[in-house]
């Protein structure tokens, strides 16, 4: 049994590495991008409330708490409050879940979770909004609504988007 200092010390780490996890996703995603060009919320500022947001809803899923609707009042406070689109807002908090589902292998939330949008999963509906920077949050459940009659659970639609990526790292064909 690990002593109570050391204990607190790794929780403390742990911590730390919970919100590096959230900020790579960030990076990854290119939102600073899409966002920078917001003048009336300051970019820093959407960035500490994405870190809070995902930390928060990790612990819901640590608690064995979490549902789809906090997921989603979550992504619509960020969008409000930040002033970016739903899709915007939606896109690192979806890609953490589903990571640090698979990850402590949490599977009894695969229900709860939604698919990240992007350019790949979105591509071939007929959504007039299939931009990132114009989804707003009736065109996020429509592809939600879509992604649950072709996928079961709605998240695996990501494989596709997964695969993808680890084709264009490692220069590997599909």
């Amino acid at each position: 049994m690990l002593e109570t200092k050391l204990k607190s010390e790794l929780e403390k780490m742990r911590l730390l590495e919970l919100q590096l996890f959230v900020i790579e996703f960030g990076r990854a995603s290119q939102l600073g991008r899409s966002i920078s060009k917001n003048k009336r919320k300051p970019k820093s500022g959407f960035r500490e409330a994405l870190v809070k947001t995902c930390l928060s809803l990790i612990k819901e899923m640590d608690d064995n708490a979490l549902s789809n609707v906090k997921i989603r009042r979550e992504i619509k406070k960020l969008s409000m409050k930040y002033d970016v689109s739903y899709g915007q807002a939606q896109k690192v908090v979806n890609v953490c879940l589903k990571q640090y589902m698979f990850l402590t292998q949490k599977y009894e939330f695969a229900k709860e979770l939604d698919c990240p949008l992007d350019s790949t999963t979105m591509s071939g509906y007929k959504i007039f909004h299939n931009k990132m920077c114009s989804v707003d949050e009736s065109d996020y459940k429509q592809y939600q609504n879509l992604f649950d009659q072709s996928h079961n659970p709605r998240i695996l639609k990501d494989e596709i988007y997964d695969t993808q990526r680890i084709c264009n790292y490692t220069a590997r064909k599909k």
